[in-house]
């Protein structure tokens, strides 16, 4: 059913490359209107002409480097001035720094902190303090229209990983968000919900070099495999989309049942 997003306004971090350009590619294909965000220019010009050179793709590029206020305020303020509104928010922007406990460094903890667990929040409560007033005065005049947040944890954020305490805390805290500000938001009909997918990307490619692990590894899927991000975009779009306007504070895994 095409154009299930149309003319909606949707931030996508981190959609340079990835299941976060797939989100992307599969919002614009639906109707959306697309900010593609990613600190490498390249990769989001590049996504961007992709979703542009499609006959009916409308997106614009934002390099803010996610993990401050600063940077938020700085991508809400792009997509209001290329689009005028924002009504999907999907907080995808992610960084690997994996290492056992007692290799990792302060450093290594707190960049994955900040960019997932810190950014995932600074963009909420950027949109989120956008739409409050607007969504207030809409509940008062019956006019009011659903508005979307869709954040990204993981399998390691909902049972844990080997080496990945930074990156586990900080999905396992993404959930806490979006179960939280489902209930603090649910008033102004503001849905939030969280995706953990396993896809094959950049990120996960490394885990499959050593042979032996790689089989370990796959043997955790009931599918047998990692999924492609072209497989984990449609369930965003769904989130995204009216199809889903009575679900929120939900966990939907999009990862080959590695979570049952």
């Amino acid at each position: 059913m095409p154009g299930r997003l149309k003319g909606k306004v949707c931030i996508v971090t981190g959609a340079g490359r990835g299941i976060g350009r797939a989100i992307a590619i599969a919002v614009a294909a639906e109707g959306g209107r697309v900010i593609v965000n990613d600190v490498d220019q390249a990769a989001a010009d590049a996504v961007v002409k992709e979703i542009v050179d499609a006959p009916t793709g409308d997106a614009r590029a934002n390099y803010e480097p996610i993990g401050t206020v600063a940077a938020a305020d700085a991508l809400l303020a792009a997509a209001l001035d290329a689009f005028g509104d924002v009504d999907v928010l999907i907080n995808n922007a992610g960084i690997l720094r994996d290492k056992m406990l007692h290799n990792m460094s302060e450093e290594d903890f707190d960049q994955v902190i900040e960019v997932h667990l810190k950014g995932t929040w600074a963009c909420g409560r950027a949109v989120v303090r956008h739409w409050r007033p607007i969504a207030k005065e809409e509940a008062a005049s019956g006019t009011a229209k659903p508005r979307k947040i869709i954040n990204v944890t993981s399998a390691s954020g909902l049972r844990g990983s080997v080496g990945q305490s930074n990156y586990a805390a900080a999905k396992m805290g993404i959930v806490g968000l979006t179960k939280t500000w489902a209930k603090e938001l649910g008033s102004l009909g503001i849905n939030v919900n969280a995706i953990a997918p396993a896809a094959l990307t950049a990120m996960t490619e490394p885990l499959l070099q050593d042979q032996d692990a790689a089989q370990q590894r796959l043997a955790r899927f009931p599918l047998g495999r990692y999924g492609e991000p072209e497989e984990i975009a449609p369930a965003f779009v769904f989130l995204a989309s009216a199809d889903s306007d009575y679900i929120t504070g939900q966990v939907l895994c999009v990862d080959g049942g590695l979570v049952t």
